[in-house]
């Protein structure tokens, strides 16, 4: 159950009310409670839209410093972290949530990791960042980009360690194969902007793209 202090709670982090935010913690609220979806005042500021965008960088690294716990993840899996990649937070609050311990390889219950949603997106900053991290934790990122064309032909590229290139002809990097290690996958497909997680190759004309994490000394 979630107290009335919750609610007023994830409502000003909503709305982007850090003084009121302040008052209601000092004042007992839990940061880290979360309501029926299981969504905590942390996510509720990683994907608020506030008018200065600067503000969700601070909600979040006040909440951050009073104690709220970046791996908590909600009722469809999904952490903080994948809120701020899926909802463009940004590479601010994404680098906030990472210094703070947030996991980057962790996996929402469709199989999508925060490096999936930033790849759905397009966000480069943010997906560097994401990067940045999982080599800082010895972990090695392969990402396999699809385009399809109306005529049948594909053309795949791998990234190892890094962001892909839009609209860059780049030669194939020598990965890993990716083979010996297919349970630590992601793949989003982008179709029409619906975005479809799963293994199945998509029969329509779409872009794929595949991130699939080494773990360390593998």
């Amino acid at each position: 159950m979630l107290h009335a202090e919750g609610h007023a709670l994830l409502r000003a982090v909503g709305q982007g009310k850090l003084r009121l935010t302040r008052l209601l913690l000092e004042g007992g609220a839990y940061v880290n409670e979360g309501d029926a979806q299981g969504e905590t005042a942390l996510m509720a500021a990683c994907r608020a839209r506030y008018d200065d965008p600067e503000n969700r960088a601070r909600m979040v690294r006040y909440l951050l410093e009073q104690g709220a716990d970046p791996n908590i993840a909600d009722r469809l899996g999904r952490t903080a972290l994948m809120h701020a990649c899926a909802g463009g937070g940004g590479a601010a609050v994404a680098t906030l949530l990472l210094a703070h311990g947030a996991d980057p390889s962790a996996r929402d219950h469709a199989g999508a990791s925060a490096l999936v949603h930033a790849l759905d997106r397009g966000d480069r900053e943010t997906l560097s960042a994401l990067l940045e991290a999982c080599k800082a934790k010895g972990t090695e990122v392969i990402i396999i980009t699809t385009d399809t064309s109306p005529s049948g032909t594909k053309k795949t590229r791998q990234y190892l360690n890094s962001p892909p290139s839009p609209g860059v002809e780049d030669p194939p990097t020598p990965v890993p194969s990716p083979g010996v290690c297919m349970s630590h996958y992601a793949l989003a497909c982008t179709i029409r902007s619906k975005v479809l997680i799963g293994t199945r190759a998509p029969k329509h004309i779409c872009t794929c793209s595949l991130a699939v994490t080494l773990p360390a000394n593998d």
